[in-house]
């Protein structure tokens, strides 16, 4: 048996919730190893829920290392009891700190090479090649796979747990198709293994639900006992409507989708929430799906909104219409069960389920070494996720490129393919971005104006614009980014573009406007530390530098290494010091 077969063969068998330790013994090891990591990475546990719900909700709070690593104050946790809660927000803590360091390392630690040059030892050309959805022409395809095959990708190991083969796979690619999706801390890792590949299952189960957009089978109220049972009472109790439908779609392992909507509080303080939970059994899959929702839903009586994920957030009951109806109605044990009392066999039957269906599960070890508590990240090429997947070989692989390539091979790249393919917006917009990045901004613009004549689809069509505005700012034609903007705005609010007109006004000494500007981007996104920095120099141009001086240290709780609002701070403070 070879090293990675034993890490995550190893035997795994369950003692409580579908979990290798008490949640006790799991609180204990697992803070007791940050605490003894020799880095800033977490500052304890903190419960957020209020017990109007009755299902515990806690935060893991991120201390200077683990924010600079994640770009994060917290991770959220859920559990039928306050320590099953606070294990999964450890371990979600766990989870995410050892994905992003071992992203971060992944030049340092991959091997760079291609498909042509490592042959049998990649995954194979066509089980990667599964994922992607890839709606191009053949001939536009064509070119795509033959670049694929001799392009540089950085190679790490991943462990085929239906064969105990390892593989070589290009991490770059999966990271930009499904980054944090797919990654698990665990107690052990056939443990972590198992939780990963159901997380994809969810995603890909979520996805053909929003695509097929047709009804699904209710969960009998009647067929509901035992733990699931107790967790649903809690909102019954409040008089909550809740939605239970089979969401599985012939998968091997069940997903039930949850819906929820508390009358008494609904719209005013608190929506409709949805979401589901996949694991090896009905009852687990229902669970974890209403402590999903519970995680959401603020106790259903919050001034907070949460942030779809896997699946759509409706705002009214009529546009949930294909959840509150059902097709037929089923018990809930007559869902799939994988079930074992033993992970390490859970996931044997996993991968060999899933291979008769046509995917192969890829697992990578990307447990940190100073924490040492198993951290899985799982991959299944062909599983789909939201729109991530429906994208075309030749759009992936520039996109994935762009991470690690330098500039002149990238423009070497995309120049040689935008003669070979004249008219994919993406081809442009990307060498617009390696002009940008040259200081060549009259060769970006001409660029990024070439990619707009192609008809981008809106998400990446204000992107461009975007871009377009900061190549005209950095030339200070600032008109021209005003107009770039607003053409972008009139087709959705995005944070970067009131970025970019709060500088343009700065700049032009407009400074109440440009605050109005930094004030929405950070209204769009609360953890903009460079807005909150941004507003500080609006109010030191006005000599507000008390309130300047709020709004500088307000970034460096976001982001203690921003330079900018330490210099910032810095001024006001000798400022302010002089004058008492």
């Amino acid at each position: 048996m070879g090293e990675l077969s034993k890490k995550f063969l190893s035997s795994s068998r369950k003692v409580i919730a579908d979990k290798a330790k008490f949640p006790e013994e799991t609180v204990k090891e697992v803070e007791e190893r940050l605490k003894s990591a020799g880095m800033k990475i977490y500052r304890g546990l903190k419960r957020i829920d209020k017990g109007r719900l009755g299902i515990p909700v806690y935060l893991s709070l991120y201390d200077v290392d683990g924010q600079k690593i994640t770009g994060n104050f917290k991770q959220m946790g859920k559990g039928s009891t306050e320590l099953l809660s606070q294990a999964s927000a450890l371990m979600e803590l766990v989870e995410r700190f050892s994905l992003f360091s071992f992203y971060k390392e992944v030049k340092k630690n991959g091997i760079m090479s291609t498909f042509e040059e490592l042959k049998e030892h990649a995954i194979p050309f066509e089980i990667f090649l599964k994922s992607v959805e890839d709606e191009e022409s053949k001939d536009v395809k064509k070119i795509a796979i033959k670049y694929l095959k001799r392009l540089p990708f950085y190679f790490i190991r991943a462990y085929e747990p239906r064969t105990g083969k390892e593989k070589l796979i290009p991490f770059h690619w999966f990271w930009v198709l499904y980054e944090y999706n797919g990654s698990a801390g665990g107690n052990t890792y056939p443990e972590a293994s198992v939780q990963a590949i159901c997380e994809l299952i969810e995603r890909h189960t979520n996805a053909l639900s929003i695509r097929k957009n047709t009804l699904m089978p209710a969960i009998r109220r009647e067929s509901i006992k035992g733990e699931a049972e107790s967790l649903l009472k809690c909102y019954e109790r409040l008089n909550i409507k809740v939605w239970i439908r089979d969401m599985t779609f012939g998968m091997p392992v069940p997903t039930v989708a949850v819906m929820a909507m508390d009358p008494s509080t609904y719209p005013e303080r608190s929506e409709i929430v949805y979401a589901a939970g996949t694991a090896t059994s009905p009852e687990r899959a229902l669970i974890r799906a209403l402590t999903e929702v519970a995680q959401l839903a603020g106790d259903f009586d919050t001034e907070g909104k949460y942030v779809e994920s896997g699946l759509p957030k409706f705002q009214t009951l009529e546009e949930a219409k294909n959840v509150v109806e059902w097709s037929y109605e089923v018990n809930l044990e007559e869902l799939p069960n994988m079930y074992s009392e033993e992970h390490a066999e859970e996931l044997v039957n996993l991968s060999q389920k899933l291979k008769e269906l046509g995917y192969e599960i890829y697992l990578v070890d990307i447990t940190h070494p100073q924490l040492n508590v198993p951290a899985v990240y799982a991959i299944i090429p062909g599983i789909l996720f939201r729109e991530r997947t429906r994208i075309s070989y030749l759009y992936q692989m520039v996109r994935t490129v762009s991470l690690y390539l330098s500039k002149e091979k990238m423009r070497s790249l995309l120049k040689e393919l935008t003669e070979e393919i004249r008219d994919r917006y993406y081809l442009w917009a990307y060498l617009g971005n390696v002009y940008k990045a040259m200081g060549k901004e009259d060769d970006a613009i001409g660029c990024y104006e070439k990619a707009l004549q192609f008809s981008p689809p809106k998400e990446d069509r204000i992107a461009i614009l975007s871009h377009l505005a900061d190549a005209y700012f950095k030339k200070g034609e600032y008109e021209k980014v005003i107009n770039m903007v607003e053409m972008a705005l009139e087709i959705n609010e995005v944070p970067e573009l009131y970025n970019i007109i709060g500088r343009v006004y700065y700049k032009l000494g407009d400074y109440l406007k440009a605050m109005e500007a930094f004030s929405r981007a950070i209204d769009l996104n609360p953890a903009s530390a460079i807005d909150y920095a941004n507003i500080g120099y609006c109010l030191k141009a006005l000599n507000y530098l008390p309130v300047a001086q709020i709004y500088f240290k307000k970034a460096l709780e976001i982001d203690p290494e921003l330079n900018m609002a330490k210099r910032g701070l810095e001024y006001c403070e000798t400022l302010l010091n002089v004058k008492n």
